[in-house]
């Protein structure tokens, strides 16, 4: 079941692994598997650790000049058990603008190793950049966070740990796990209900009578929101994480008193980049001086 799945993601979201250690790399040639800001001439410096884990890594994009510049923190998609941070990102060309790009990698859902720990990861990943922010150019009162899928996710439970982050931003992302975890109602990664239920409750380490610990502490939807403002945007035609994640998550955002954009997008589908120019707008406003 496991493989048919990651062949699933590993088609809407291509990554590319890499090895650990650090390197400094400058590029111009495109990758094959999607552009990094390497297709716009930036520099790179590789896989600084976060953590003992080998995923527990990010690299650092950097534009021309000394800064210090706004930062966009990319957390890629796959399912909680796929991706890479060397793959292709919708925001591949924001060095060009002169933003910092990061891009994290976190330990895969993949038993004993849950979503719990991914969240966990993409949160230490997260204040690691924050205090290292001033090795890099880059302004620690002006990075922001960017997620698709099960990115997105980890971006919202980042918004929600409230470390200092000025704006986040999700795309296409799961933000409730109580009806992803009922197979009567759960619409997810394109397999009937029961499937679907089954694979998001074995990612998250539970059962089907025993989640409702992890549906509680995980959702970003059911949890407070902290006050970073945020951005959220979704496919009306995505078949892999049902509209109605949105919706929740916005709700939830309306209800605490969040600064919240949104947008369900008409004949769009899970696949990013999701209305570039508004996600660039977004972050222009509340990352800029």
């Amino acid at each position: 079941m496991r493989r048919s799945f990651r062949l699933l993601v590993l088609v809407v979201l291509v990554a590319a692994v890499v090895g650990a250690g650090w390197v400094l790399i400058r590029g111009d040639g495109a990758d094959p598997l999607g552009r990094t800001p390497l297709d716009a001439g930036a520099e790179r410096i590789g896989s600084i650790p976060y953590g003992d884990d080998e995923r527990q890594r990010y690299d650092v994009y950097l534009p021309d000049g000394d800064g210090p510049h706004p930062a966009i923190v990319w957390i890629h998609g796959g399912g909680w058990n796929a991706g890479d941070k060397a793959g292709g990102m919708p925001i591949w060309d924001w060095t060009d603008d002169g933003y910092v790009v990061v891009a994290i990698n976190y330990r895969y859902a993949i038993p004993p190793v849950t979503v719990a720990d991914s969240t966990a990861d993409a949160v230490a990943a997260v204040r690691h950049v924050l205090a290292d922010a001033s090795t890099h150019g880059i302004d620690v009162e002006r990075v922001g966070v960017y997620g698709f899928s099960a990115g997105g996710h980890l971006a919202a439970m980042v918004a929600q740990a409230d470390i200092g982050v000025a704006a986040v931003a999700t795309g296409g992302a799961p933000t409730d796990f109580g009806p992803l975890t009922d197979p009567e109602r759960s619409v997810y990664a394109l397999r009937p209900s029961e499937e679907a239920a089954a694979l998001i409750r074995e990612v998250l380490g539970c059962s089907a009578q025993g989640c409702s610990t992890a549906i509680e502490t995980l959702s970003p939807a059911r949890l407070p929101a902290g006050p970073a403002p945020m951005l959220v945007l979704h496919g009306e035609e995505d078949f892999v994480v049902a509209p109605t994640q949105a919706e929740a998550l916005i709700e939830r955002l309306r209800a605490d008193g969040v600064d919240v954009e949104w947008a369900i997008l008409p004949d769009t589908a899970h696949t990013p980049p999701l209305d570039e120019d508004r996600l660039r707008a977004f972050f222009d406003r509340h990352l800029r001086p």
